[in-house]
């Protein structure tokens, strides 16, 4: 009867490891896809002062950080360096908004990774979020593209100032998050699960209170200055055959991306079945044997009597 107890404790413990080990596979794929979909379009922003910060392509030739990083930005030295050893060279400061600290960024050339922004209707508290940038430790090491994993804790509107500028006090629509940032993530981009970009990392209180301002806040900035962003803001004027091709085509695009979004979002659970599948089928095996077993055992015990 003991051992019998002890079997069924290690088939337990068992098909916890094997639950668990999947749900962390499940977590280090996901964390894994998001970064490989967008890191090509994040960049370090720095120069000869040796300053370091982030940021992201939203176009070509668009780049979006924050304006506490622009602000001091020696514009004739500053380049942008990508993970693949890609240098940009700035041309020039389109925008700067510093109440809510963002600023737009025009490249020489052409970047041909970009970033979409997401539908702002569709943010919410407890989301999965990522943050990728460039954090510095006390020392100015650099963790270079580096990605840290959290939630959505809050999103809401919020005042803060910056020590260097205490008299100047910042207020936007923020999201309040746990994906930790650092000196350095300045201007990177905070997105959710599909590689989308949900708010711009912009200052932190601690390791779990860290703030990104609202991507409405920058759709509001690139709109008003007609600067194109997913799909170009500007409209063409089409004729009625051309409206009618335009919208067959936009529905079939919709469908395949929903089916896209659909399997990204729940590729976890399929995941997360298969390891519950196979602990299921391993279990089984096991019964099988440990009652095969117990009846050979009842057997022999019968022929000695």
């Amino acid at each position: 009867m003991k051992e019998r107890t002890y079997t069924f404790l290690r088939l337990r413990i068992l098909l916890i490891m094997l639950l668990w080990s999947g749900a962390v596979f499940s977590q280090t794929n996901s964390n894994k896809e998001v970064y490989n979909k967008t890191v090509a379009a994040i960049g370090l922003i720095t120069d000869r002062t040796g300053a370091v910060a982030s940021g992201f392509f939203i176009n070509p030739t668009t780049f979006v950080t924050n304006h506490h990083v622009t602000e001091d930005l020696d514009v004739k030295t500053a380049k942008i360096e990508m993970k693949d050893d890609r240098v940009y060279r700035v041309k020039r400061i389109v925008k700067e908004v510093k109440q809510c600290d963002l600023a737009i960024v025009e490249i020489t050339k052409e970047c041909d990774d970009i970033l979409p922004l997401a539908d702002e209707s569709i943010i919410k508290d407890y989301d999965d979020v990522f943050s990728i940038g460039n954090p510095t430790d006390e020392d100015m090491n650099i963790d270079y593209f580096h990605l840290t994993k959290g939630k959505i804790k809050k999103i809401d509107d919020d005042s803060w100032f910056y020590d260097q500028d205490e008299h100047y006090t910042h207020e936007a629509f923020v999201i309040q998050h746990t994906a930790m940032i650092r000196p350095g993530n300045s201007g990177g981009p905070l997105l959710n699960s599909r590689g989308e970009v949900v708010g711009v990392n912009t200052f932190f209180y601690s390791d779990s209170s860290n703030y990104a301002i609202h991507v409405s806040e920058l759709v509001k900035i690139l709109e008003s200055s007609n600067i194109a962003y997913n799909k170009s803001i500007t409209e063409k004027k089409f004729t009625k055959k051309e409206k009618k091709s335009r919208n067959i085509g936009e529905r079939f695009e919709s469908i395949f991306e929903r089916q896209s979004e659909i399997i990204d979002d729940y590729s976890y659970v399929f995941v997360s079945l298969g390891a519950l599948y196979f602990a299921f089928v391993f279990f089984g095996i096991i019964m099988i044997i440990v009652y095969i077993t117990a009846f050979r055992t009842v057997k022999r015990t019968n022929y000695y009597y």
